[in-house]
């Protein structure tokens, strides 16, 4: 058993480390991630604290947000937050309360996380070999957590389509901000990412080349996905707006680009300090 496992890190800057042992014919992984459950709770102030109210943020309709936040405490009575060994240090996540939230977020049939398995796709293979990993699979997590609670009716999730449409407006909303709230604790912005060479620069690039690319992608989502060589009649047009806005953001900010992806692939950067779960 033990020749034939190997244990390796995922991530350089990350927790968790990959146990891989053979079954037979298959190679079977294992995350292992060292965690403490339980180990906090989070003062009667915070239950006190209306987290879900986005009006600095976010300018749509409210109505159901009492509903979203008692849900929202009811996950973290149950499991709480865990501390995770991340950097030679001990950081929050919420890892556990989240999984709680996203359980069965899709019993009423609809395709949340169906949309937020292709956003994710689309960000591994073209927006981060192009501009390096400015976002996370948690930042979309992040984005799919709020963006259940803004769009809460059954109708708005009945197709993929639509429901990738919701998550691209939260995405894009947020990029412009500059902010994306934790959702469980809202005065960290998970955008707070600072990077080594000229911060104040390369910070608002990131989000912005982020903000173009997803709003080419929400005019119209079924051409933004085709291949370049295979287009077709639902492909974004070259003369669109956003397109064009697009275009000429990467030509004007060419080299400042390429120095974001070197340092995204050297980690020249400091991340907000919340663990991902």
């Amino acid at each position: 058993m033990r020749q034939d496992t190997q244990l390796e890190a995922l991530r350089q800057a990350g927790p968790a480390i990959q146990l891989t042992f053979l079954a037979g014919p298959d190679v079977v992984p294992v995350k292992l991630v060292p965690a403490i459950q339980g180990a906090l709770k989070l003062s009667n102030q915070w239950l006190r604290e209306d987290l879900t109210h986005l009006s600095d943020w976010w300018g749509g309709d409210l109505a159901d947000e009492k509903r979203s936040f008692l849900r929202k405490v009811a996950a973290l009575q149950e499991v709480g937050p865990e501390l995770v060994a991340k950097g030679g240090f001990w950081r929050l996540s919420f890892s556990h309360a989240e999984t709680v939230l996203l359980k069965d977020v899709d019993a009423d049939g609809g395709q949340r996380k169906a949309a937020l398995r292709l956003l994710k796709f689309v960000n591994n293979t073209r927006w981060m070999p192009e501009y390096g990993r400015v976002l996370s699979s948690y930042h979309l997590k992040t984005v799919l957590l709020w963006c259940c609670e803004i769009y809460p009716q059954k109708a708005q999730w009945e197709t993929l389509l639509s429901s990738v449409q919701n998550l691209l407006r939260i995405l894009t909303h947020t990029l412009t901000k500059g902010n994306l709230p934790h959702y469980f604790l809202r005065p960290v912005n998970l955008f707070g990412k600072r990077y080594q060479s000229s911060p104040t620069t390369y910070g608002p690039l990131a989000l912005q080349a982020l903000c173009h690319e997803a709003e080419v992608m929400l005019v119209d989502v079924v051409g933004y996905l085709l291949p370049d060589d295979q287009p077709g009649v639902h492909c974004v047009s070259e003369d669109s707006e956003k397109m064009a806005a697009l275009q000429e953001f990467k030509e004007r900010h060419r080299e400042e680009l390429k120095e974001l992806k070197k340092m995204e692939e050297e980690r020249m950067y400091e991340e907000v300090e919340v663990g991902e779960g």
